[in-house]
């Protein structure tokens, strides 16, 4: 096997395949990256036996064959090598890797026992945009708790329905739901869990690109096709049983309304939050006609109270309490310069969403007010 390659193609494929790796492989030979050079180009497939991602690269071929190398120290070295055509060439028991006057010898592994990648036919098809799906997935991912006992909340809902998909994330205290519109008829609904670390993946693979992608879903896998990478996955078990999440998202004609500046209502958020702990971790929002005043009382760090303007019309005042992080996570990745927050009391969902950007919303649970 003998290839040339330029370091920054070869630089933008790597990142995609470093989310994949595992970073204490379970079996030796998936902690490296396969190489397999073709009459066109080659290919690098990496898996942790969950994901397994396979990537197209043009290359000046020299000597077809295949090899397998440590993934991590391949793709920290590459980072590091200057713009530059890169010859990569197996010997023996090792692979060369030579960059101007530079040259790496890595050991190489058996490519015959690296896993192979299963052909997949799933059960529904569907396109998206790659980077409306990784903006979607990035707005709801923070949502997630994958540590969470019960598998289902692992992960993100997709659940596709006739003209529309919806992502959703939630960790039972909060949720997220970001909507996708779609020009295709699906003939019948269809849902599945993504696992948090896939959710990753895949904001990495998809980039700023508008490139469609080809999502087929099977029962148990679900595969991304789009330019020069295949993506199959596991999914998580459980979807079936998901709650009904379009139950706990308030009915905004039955709220109390207001509308605020996000960037002021992230800044505050921010210095209060310094006075938070472990121990005493809630932001008191106080909201009163056209003002809102936030504070926060720790008896370990001290007291922070800030007020600013708002537009709201109601003369009668309503407490409301969460912790910061929950209303700081969702200020940050929403893009809209006025936000619209709607509440009915202290004790039930409260809604989040931009004033003009449709397809996105937040709910989050207050908490007890002493």
């Amino acid at each position: 096997m003998e290839i040339i390659v330029k370091s920054s193609a070869l630089k933008k494929e790597c990142e995609k395949i470093e989310d994949v790796l595992p970073v204490k492989p379970s079996l030796m030979i998936t902690g490296g990256i396969l190489f397999d050079v073709k009459e066109i180009g080659f290919s690098l497939t990496a898996t942790d036996l969950e994901n397994t991602i396979k990537l197209h690269i043009e290359c000046e071929k020299i000597k077809k064959g295949s090899a397998v190398i440590n993934g991590k120290k391949f793709i920290s070295l590459i980072k590091q090598l200057p713009d530059s055509d890169i010859r990569i060439t197996k010997k023996d028991n090792s692979v060369e890797v030579l960059c101007g006057e530079s040259k790496y010898m890595f050991p190489s592994m058996d490519e015959d026992e690296f896993p192979k990648l299963q052909k997949f036919t799933g059960d529904i098809t569907i396109a998206l945009e790659s980077n409306i799906l990784r903006e979607g997935i990035n707005k709801v991912r923070f949502c997630i708790d994958a540590e969470e006992p019960r598998p289902y909340f692992r992960g993100g809902l997709l659940d596709i329905k006739e003209d529309k998909v919806n992502i959703v994330g939630t960790d039972t205290k909060r949720l997220a739901l970001f909507t996708i519109k779609t020009d295709q008829k699906q003939s019948r609904s269809y849902k599945c869990l993504l696992p948090y670390k896939l959710m990753g993946i895949i904001t990495s693979l998809s980039n700023d690109n508008s490139q469609p992608i080809e999502i087929s879903i099977g029962k148990n896998q679900i595969s991304f096709n789009f330019q020069t990478t295949y993506l199959l996955s596991q999914l998580l078990s459980g979807s079936e049983d998901f709650p009904d999440y379009t139950k706990v998202i308030p009915e905004e004609k039955q709220l109390k309304i207001l509308h605020i500046d996000r960037e002021m209502f992230l800044t505050v958020l921010k210095r209060i939050s310094l006075f938070t702990s472990d121990r005493y971790n809630k932001a008191r929002l106080s909201i009163g006609k056209n003002t809102l005043i936030m504070s926060v009382v720790n008896p370990d760090v001290g007291e922070a109270n800030e007020k600013i303007e708002i537009e709201y019309n109601e003369d009668k005042e309503q407490n409301l309490a969460f912790p910061p992080n929950y209303l700081i996570d969702f200020l940050a990745k929403s893009e809209d310069s006025k936000l619209v927050l709607g509440f009915s009391n202290e004790k039930s969902p409260v809604l989040l969403k931009g004033e003009k950007t449709e397809g996105y919303l937040y709910v989050a649970m207050p908490l007890k007010l002493e």
